[in-house]
């Protein structure tokens, strides 16, 4: 019983570390709006591939610096900057 009340609590904490993820990404998309809206008053192209490259890069490292694998942080942003590019468009 003590095992499945420990796997229980540990399993609550990971919920609110997620639902932290779900508010962060929400917050990162608020900013991706103001980018995109600024980026079509100044006429210039939503999708901007060195900064993802930079994003990539960045996150790689700290991937690394924290003891994850860095080719599957990345491609979880991956999917996040797909998120941005298409809620800057939507602008």
């Amino acid at each position: 019983m003590r095992l499945l009340e420990n796997i229980t609590t540990l399993r609550k904490k990971i919920d609110e570390i997620d639902e932290k993820f779900v508010l962060l990404l929400k917050d990162r998309m608020e900013l991706c709006k103001r980018i995109g809206k600024i980026k079509k008053e100044e006429g210039l192209a939503v999708k901007d591939l060195r900064r993802e490259d930079e994003v990539y890069l960045h996150i790689m490292s700290k991937a690394l610096e924290y003891g994850l694998d860095p080719q599957k942080v990345e491609a979880i942003f991956k999917q996040i900057v797909a998120l941005g590019v298409s809620v800057q468009g939507a602008e």
